[in-house]
């Protein structure tokens, strides 16, 4: 391909090859109409039936503007239907966590889904529609995505992991990037006239999932996506003009076989969950220096959101993916970086921020976090235990406690209990120090089953609904595991605690030893 045809490739994908779903106010005549008219909420609304169950609801997680997904969940009549509505801006990701898996889809604003399944036979019986025959159609392909490619996925993952010190960066990039033109051939496979944009949205998320896989093998650097052809198997192609002369170029612009993800791109961000999420990795972790050499004086302190600040002042072009970008980092330091580190970049960027969505929804995750700073009191709380009773953070004013926020599903909390909480339990078990688990992500059988298969010691509670529970919400649970320190007099010590690894790996000098020290 020549290099004129490239970058007009490039321009048409960039122009034509969204918007995905029609969207509300998805053409405002200005970028001040599109910064006040982003973030409408609409609704979309899930119905059908189950049978056999083995719960009285069903949860789901799904993707927003923000660095973390929401999570609801549905309550299943007596006989087994259900039929909800729920709040959304656009189109986005629903992760339907069904038959112990997360099946993947795309729902958008005004869709009604149609769900149904028999718990005793989940994959022969599950069915997935929609209202609108359009609409229908993807979802169908989503489901036979995750049908074919959900295993060999998994297991190209497990073999990285397993094989992390013999595989070689060419042998890692082949087999990712084979699994990789699998899936677009299978997604062309169920292209036709009147679902291009189905089509393009597919492509085009499929592609910042497996670049964000590159990303996270330490791949990306080197390699580069690329659709394998063959005699039998070609790249679909347009015809056009280029300088007034016929010419070719492909019919999706997104498998040309660049670096794609290098483009800020307000439409990619609008409708491609994959693209926010590989850009908010990429963009903070993007780097040109990452080592320094230590010599007479110690080396100045980081702060890690004054860092991303301004790496999207340096490298954004668009307000409005500066904007995105900015608040998602600023609300990410809330939950993991020191308190005033963050609130110190938040007051210099608030009068800056252009786009009203992220500037209210910043402003609200503030007044969440500065109602946690070290020195106030900590909100108490009641939640049951595993033996039925209801236990109070109040019951242990005069210890310094330790809450761990965690899930059955979640795969660093089971890292962190596998390995580090005995050593840390027993290195303080002469203190006056109070462990706390309290699992938000599951119901009761699966909790107390969690309990006994890790041993897990301590004050065990349950916070059922995550973040619709309040015990989540005061203390801004929206990602685990979090942890909170809180000391002897009941105030916040941190509620970014260090994780157990750091505090295991420092007993007798870590911020648990500082907060015993300080009552």
């Amino acid at each position: 391909m020549n290099t004129a045809l490239k970058y007009g490739v490039l321009i048409i994908t960039l122009l034509f090859g969204t918007p995905i779903f029609a969207q509300k106010n998805s053409n405002p005549n200005s970028e001040e109409d599109m910064l006040a008219s982003f973030g409408k909420q609409g609704t979309f609304v899930l119905k059908g039936k189950a049978k056999n169950l083995k719960d009285k609801f069903f949860e789901f997680g799904m993707t927003t503007y923000m660095y973390n997904n929401e999570s609801y969940f549905v309550d299943f009549n007596k006989d087994g239907s259900f039929e909800k509505s729920f709040p959304i801006i656009n189109s986005q990701q629903l992760h339907l966590y069904l038959n112990d898996d997360a099946i993947t889809i795309t729902v958008a604003d005004g869709d009604t889904i149609l769900l149904n399944w028999d718990e005793k036979n989940f994959e022969q019986s599950f069915s997935l529609n929609a209202s609108v025959a359009s609409r229908a159609e993807i979802l169908k392909t989503e489901w036979e995505i995750y049908k074919n490619f959900r295993k060999p996925e998994s297991e190209l993952r497990d073999q990285f992991y397993k094989e992390r010190e013999t595989l070689s960066a060419k042998a890692k990039f082949d087999l990712l990037n084979n699994l990789y033109s699998k899936k677009v051939k299978f997604i062309l496979s169920k292209d036709t006239d009147h679902a291009n944009s189905s089509t393009s949205y597919l492509l085009s998320n499929n592609y910042f999932s497996y670049a964000s896989w590159l990303r996270d093998a330490k791949l990306l650097d080197r390699f580069s996506l690329k659709v394998v052809e063959d005699s039998v198997f070609k790249l679909p192609m347009l015809e056009g003009k280029v300088n007034g002369k016929p010419s070719k170029f492909l019919k999706y612009g997104i498998l040309d076989g660049s670096d794609n993800y290098k483009t800020s791109n307000e439409r990619y961000l609008i409708d491609l969950p994959e693209y926010r999420e590989f850009m908010f990795n990429y963009i903070r972790f993007a780097s040109p220096i990452n080592r320094y050499v230590e010599e007479t004086r110690k080396s100045s302190p980081t702060n890690f959101s004054f860092k991303d600040y301004y790496m999207a002042k340096a490298a954004l072009r668009s307000t409005f993916v500066e904007d995105w970008f900015i608040t998602n980092c600023l609300m990410f330091g809330f939950d993991y970086y020191p308190f005033k580190d963050v609130e110190e970049v938040y007051n210099h960027y608030l009068p800056q921020a252009k786009t009203p969505y992220f500037k209210k929804a910043l402003a609200e995750k503030y007044d969440l976090a500065k109602n946690l700073k070290p020195g106030l009191q900590a909100p108490n709380f009641s939640l049951p235990d595993d033996k039925g009773k209801s236990v109070s953070l109040s019951d242990f004013k005069g210890k310094v406690v330790y809450i761990d926020f965690w899930g059955v599903g979640c795969g660093p909390c089971i890292y962190d209990i596998e390995n580090y909480e005995a050593k840390l339990h027993e290195g303080y078990k002469d203190k006056d120090v109070v462990f706390i688990n309290i699992c938000v992500d599951s119901g009761e059988k699966a909790w107390k089953n969690a309990i006994k298969e890790y041993k897990l010691t301590g004050v065990n509670l349950i916070a059922e609904g995550w973040t619709k529970n309040p015990v989540c919400k005061t203390y801004g649970v929206s990602g685990i595991p979090h942890y909170v320190i809180i000391n002897k007099d009941g105030t916040m010590a941190n509620n970014n605690a260090p994780r157990m690894d750091e505090l295991s790996g420092n007993i007798g000098k870590s911020e648990l030893d500082a907060a015993l020290r300080k009552n």
